[in-house]
C-alpha cells in the first residue's frame, strides 16, 4: 500500500520536475566559465523574477524526489 503511494507521489515529482526544468533558459556560455574568459557572462549577478523562481523550485523539486526515491528503496527492503 505504502509503496504504491510512494510510486505515485515519485511519478508525480518527476513529471513536475520536468516541467519546472524545461523553461530554464540554457548556459550558452558554458566554456567561458571554465575558459576564465568573461565574455559578457553574467556569473555574478543573481537571477530575477522567473528565472529565480524557476531554480528555487528546481532545488527544492530535486531534494524532494531523492527523498522519496530513499523512501521507496526503504520500503522495497
Amino acid at each position: 500500500m505504502l509503496n504504491n503511494v510512494l510510486m505515485g507521489v515519485q511519478l508525480v515529482l518527476a513529471v513536475f520536475l520536468m516541467l519546472v526544468i524545461m523553461p530554464q533558459e540554457s548556459k550558452d556560455n558554458f566554456k567561458s566559465d571554465f575558459s576564465g574568459a568573461e565574455e559578457g557572462s553574467q556569473a555574478y549577478f543573481k537571477p530575477k523574477g522567473k528565472q529565480a523562481f524557476l531554480l528555487k523550485s528546481t532545488k527544492i523539486v530535486s531534494v524532494l524526489f531523492f527523498i522519496n526515491a530513499v523512501g521507496l528503496l526503504i520500503v522495497n527492503k
